[in-house]
């Protein structure tokens, strides 16, 4: 499984020089951020991560393929216009794509050092204004801000899902609420959509909510 995964990964990012270089910009920051991680794998930093904050389940670390990425803002309409919030934004590809390919404004939020402060780095790099990440937790994020977050539940139980809705009550009013391989079950939240969509690790589902204030 190790190396199918292996190789789903290097077709994913084959794809991505022939699809998104054609922006130099794009092309330029992401060939910077490979540099980054010449000599440190991200699986290893968050897995070293996890391990020193006491977590069982250490394996958590995974990244949005860009190709399913645009799949899932094309079937959403994500537009130019939104702006996106990512719980989890690990190395911060999927965000820079985001912001210099599609056009959104951006921020990611990771607690891991290594992914928030490399990522900030980058961004201050190629002078990223619509770009900006932050060493957080997802609690501490600043919710009233972003028209849709975007949340890779997969790995996430129950009880940390309403835990972190809980953190999410100051959403604006219809904000849009992206989660993958299961929907969120809560009255505040309403399930608009839902497609198919692929990870290295094999197919799922991406889900649409809409969140209502006046719902309790």
């Amino acid at each position: 499984m190790f190396l199918v995964i292996k190789y789903r990964l290097f077709l994913d990012q084959f794809q991505v020089v022939l699809r998104y270089y054609k922006k130099p910009l794009f092309a330029f920051s992401d060939l910077a951020l490979a540099v980054f991680y010449l000599f440190s794998n991200p699986y290893r930093i968050c897995r070293k991560f996890l391990q020193s904050k006491g977590f069982s389940f250490i394996h958590a670390y995974g990244e949005t393929p860009l190709t399913t990425l645009e799949h899932i803002v094309k079937t959403f309409e994500i537009t130019s216009k939104d702006r996106w919030l990512e719980l989890g934004s690990g190395r911060g590809k999927t965000c820079l794509w985001l912001s210099l390919y599609w056009g959104c404004t951006v921020r990611g939020i990771d607690w891991v050092p290594q992914f928030a402060d490399r990522a900030s780095l980058l961004a201050r790099l190629f002078s990223l204004p619509r770009l900006s990440f932050f060493r957080q937790s997802f609690h501490e994020a600043d919710f009233s801000w972003p028209t849709v977050v975007f949340l890779y539940s997969t790995c996430m139980s129950n009880q940390e899902i309403n835990n972190l809705l809980l953190s999410m009550k100051t959403l604006p009013d219809k904000a849009k609420v992206i989660t993958i391989s299961a929907p969120l079950t809560h009255p505040n939240y309403r399930l608009l959509s839902s497609t198919f969509v692929s990870f290295p690790w094999g197919k799922t589902k991406a889900y649409l909510q809409e969140y209502f204030k006046k719902i309790t």
